[in-house]
């Protein structure tokens, strides 16, 4: 390879790592409504604490000086690498006990099953909801509504739809040996279960939460076409405001025609990917980190935030 040449192909492989690795802009936004009510998002946490996982855990920390949350949405993958055995597992103390121990992550973590939990025993990730009192996962999916105190009643009221995804998504049985877990789940059931949910909700804003995206644009994956075919009518059909998935390890915000809903997915809490920028692509960025969502008087805005601490990108959903 001449000099010229071997010029361009360095200079090509720094532009690809550096659109990889490179820190997304910080924007100047405000994370909270004033006395609103708000939330982090985190998904794809279980690194033991290597990659970024505790980068991003430091910034959580220094948001939550900032925008208190009352809770904390655990979207899935919490452990990676074949899930956990049992409430007993070593992994709950190297993946989550020991590296959110700080007093800003006392709160409740609502938790969700992503497909790495189904590589190993589910139930148990559910039964640790009797051995932490801040991991709340009272069903493999359930719902928490979110209403104003009795002082505050100008503020609106939402619902977040806790779902589980793997049992519903057709490559999960193809591979069943891995994941043996999702032959006892009845994905018919769940899906009546939201529809009748979601039917019945009068809060003024919806969001659902599971783990896999339904819409992604980046290397690895695509649209996961078994979500687009039988979860996103559904969302559409009831007015669902914003879906947040993870899994990807990118932040994404994207929009498709004829629907209102604000797809999300939500960075990995630890170790990033390369997205890559669509048609219906709002905002992309391969940074780790997480989201904070705060309810107001009328609307709902959700912010995504980098293992930095810095603000990267911001919707608003009025009503």
């Amino acid at each position: 390879m001449n000099k010229k040449r071997t010029t361009f192909f360095l200079l090509t492989v720094l532009l690809s790592v550096s659109s990889i690795f490179g820190q997304s802009q910080k924007i100047n936004v405000e994370l909270e409504y004033n006395d609103g009510y708000n939330f982090f998002v985190v998904s794809d946490l279980g690194r033991n604490g290597y990659y970024r996982q505790k980068d991003v855990a430091q910034a959580m920390v220094k948001i939550a000086d900032e925008a208190g949350p009352e809770f904390f949405a655990a979207a899935g993958d919490t452990h990676h690498w074949g899930g956990v055995q049992s409430v007993q597992d070593p992994l709950w103390m190297t993946n989550f006990e020991l590296i959110y121990e700080h007093p800003n992550f006392m709160e409740e973590w609502h938790a969700i099953l992503g497909n790495h939990e189904y590589q190993g025993n589910t139930q148990a990730v559910i039964d640790y909801s009797q051995i932490s009192r801040r991991w709340v996962m009272p069903s493999r999916y359930y719902t928490k509504t979110i209403a104003p105190l009795e002082e505050d009643e100008d503020f609106a009221t939402a619902k977040v739809f806790f779902i589980d995804t793997t049992p519903l998504i057709q490559k999960y049985y193809e591979e069943g040996d891995k994941y043996r877990d999702v032959f006892e789940q009845d994905s018919t059931k769940q899906l009546r279960w939201l529809e009748e949910e979601l039917a019945k909700s009068t809060e003024k804003f919806k969001i659902v939460i599971g783990h896999h995206p339904i819409y992604v644009s980046e290397k690895k994956r695509v649209d996961e076409e078994d979500l687009v075919k039988r979860l996103d009518p559904l969302l559409r059909k009831y007015g669902v405001d914003i879906y947040i998935g993870g899994h990807s390890h990118t932040f994404q915000h994207l929009t498709k025609p004829g629907t209102k809903i604000n797809y999300v997915v939500n960075a990995s809490g630890s170790l990033g990917r390369e997205p890559l920028k669509g048609p219906n692509t709002r905002f992309c960025s391969s940074d780790e980190g997480f989201s904070v969502i705060s309810v107001g008087k009328s609307s709902v805005k959700m912010t995504f935030v980098n293992y930095l601490g810095n603000p990267i990108h911001q919707f608003e959903v009025k009503k």
